[in-house]
């Protein structure tokens, strides 16, 4: 199962839905989940899975290849360009993002903002090294 099979698109977030997709793909090169030179699914394909529109999800391409993250050769696909060493201030943006929606559900759920630091404490605490 791809990384991408469990994505969902959030239309309550107030964040447009290429935003997200870039978002999350940003995330998952800058977390290594994908490698330079891993292949990624096609625009159409990824519209396809998400039931969403070839523009926007080209739109979201498009913005990834400019920022460096993804390379297009024509023909042949769109593949994970390598960052190493690269200072990709997307990804600060991403963990902001990521960070500020797990306060917001925690809160939601009943998590005091003291709660929620304890858990990504120990979440630090516990990552493999």
């Amino acid at each position: 199962m791809s990384t991408l099979d469990t994505f969902q698109i959030d239309y309550s977030n107030g964040l447009p839905v290429w935003i997200q997709i870039k978002n999350r793909l940003s995330f998952l090169i800058a977390s290594g989940e994908y490698s330079a030179g891993d292949r990624l699914p096609t625009v159409r394909a990824l519209a396809i899975d998400l039931d969403i529109s070839y523009n926007t999800v080209n739109r979201a391409y498009m913005d990834l290849e400019r920022e460096g993250y993804i390379s297009t050769r024509k023909g042949r696909g769109t593949f994970v360009s390598d960052i190493q060493g690269k200072n990709f201030t997307v990804v600060n943006e991403t963990v902001t993002m990521l960070a500020d929606e797990m306060i917001k559900i925690g809160n939601q759920n009943g998590l005091e903002d003291d709660d929620i630091l304890a858990l990504v404490k120990d979440r630090l605490g516990n990552k493999s090294r």
